[in-house]
C-alpha cells in the first residue's frame, strides 16, 4: 500500500533515546503490549533516511545509560515486574547489541525526564523534541512517525478520500488536536465534529454519529482490534504525514557535545531498519497494520 499525500504534506520521518510523542501518549488506549503479532504489522514503513556513508570508525564504550518514560506504551512502560518493555525499550537495546555495548536502561517518569537533565551524560527517551529540548540534546533520526488515516463503518460506501468526496460528510477529530486544524485547511466543505477525548470519538464513529473518523493510525489499530470498536470499522486507503500538523517525530536525544554516540546510535538504528529487525519490533506490541 502507497502513502497518499494531499498538498505539499512532507515525507520524512524520525526516532529514538529522547522521545517526541508524549502529547498523544496521554489520549491513547492502546494495552500495553499487543497479545499477538502478526505478519501485516511487520510490514513496517521505512521511517528512516539512511545514511550510507554514517558507519562510526571505531565506537568503544563499555555502556549506554538510557532515560525513557515509564508510562508511554506501546513504545515504553513498565511491564509486571517493573520491568522496561516497549518498542523503544527493544530498539534501543537491540542497537546497543548492534554497537557491541551494554544499554543500561532506566525508566522514570514524564516529570523527571522534562525537569533538570543537564548531568544527564547519554541517552534519553520520552522528551518533546522542542527549543528547551534541543538546547541540551541532539536528536537522532527517526524510528517512527505519526501516520494519519481516516476510517469508517465496516458498511459505509466510502472508498476514496478527496476533499470533494468527503463534502458535507460528518468527520469526527480530537477537539483541539492538530488532525482537527489539518482537516479545517484541507478539508474546508466537510462538517467537522470534534471530541473532548478519543474513547468518545472512537464511540462517536461505533454507533454512526460521524460517518468518518480522522486521527492517530497507531491508536485507532488497537481499538479496531480490540473489543470496545465490536469489528464495526475500518480503514479508508491511504494514510497521511503533515509535519506541521501531527507527524510529531519519535526520536533519541543524546547530549550535545557527544556525536560520537549520536553518529553511533544512528548507525545502529540504520541497521535495524535495514534488516528488518525494527519491524520486528514493532510487530510485538502492534497488533495490525495502519499504514
Amino acid at each position: 500500500m502507497t502513502v497518499g499525500v494531499l498538498r505539499n504534506l512532507l515525507p520524512c520521518l524520525i526516532a529514538v533515546a529522547g522521545l517526541a510523542l508524549p502529547a498523544s501518549a496521554q489520549d491513547t488506549n492502546a494495552p500495553a503490549a499487543a497479545t499477538a503479532a502478526t505478519e501485516e504489522a511487520a510490514i513496517l514503513p521505512r521511517f528512516r533516511h539512511i545514511d550510507v556513508g554514517g558507519k562510526p570508525a571505531s565506537f568503544v564504550r563499555e555502556s549506554i545509560i538510557l532515560l525513557i518514560d515509564e508510562d508511554f506504551p506501546p513504545f515504553s512502560y513498565a511491564g509486571p515486574e517493573g520491568e522496561p518493555k516497549g518498542i523503544a525499550v527493544d530498539a534501543a537495546e537491540a542497537a546497543c547489541q548492534e554497537l557491541r555495548t551494554k544499554c543500561q536502561i532506566v525508566l522514570t517518569s514524564w516529570e523527571a525526564l522534562s525537569g533538570d537533565l543537564n548531568g544527564v551524560s547519554n541517552v534519553v527517551a520520552g522528551l518533546r523534541v522542542d527549543d528547551k529540548a534541543l538546547a541540551r540534546f541532539q536528536p537522532t533520526r527517526p524510528i517512527y512517525r505519526a501516520v494519519g488515516r481516516f476510517a469508517v463503518r465496516k458498511e459505509s460506501d466510502i472508498t476514496q478520500v478527496t476533499p470533494e468526496l468527503l463534502a458535507a460528510k460528518r468527520i469526527g477529530v480530537i477537539e483541539g488536536s492538530g488532525y482537527e486544524a489539518w482537516l479545517k485547511k484541507n478539508f474546508a466543505d466537510a462538517v467537522i465534529v470534534p471530541y473532548p477525548s478519543l474513547s468518545e470519538l472512537q464511540e462517536a464513529l461505533r454507533t454512526a454519529k460521524v460517518e468518518v473518523l480522522f486521527g492517530d493510525g497507531l491508536q485507532l489499530v488497537y481499538w479496531m482490534r480490540g473489543g470496545a470498536s465490536q469489528e464495526c470499522c475500518k480503514y479508508i486507503e491511504g494514510g497521511y504525514f503533515d509535519d506541521a500538523s501531527f507527524s510529531r517525530p519519535y526520536v533519541f536525544l543524546i547530549r550535545r557535545g557527544d556525536e560520537e554516540l549520536r553518529q553511533a546510535f544512528d548507525y545502529a538504528l540504520d541497521q535495524l531498519q535495514e534488516t528488518g529487525a525494527f519491524a520486528k519490533i514493532f510487530a510485538r506490541y502492534v497488533p495490525g497494520r495502519f499504514w
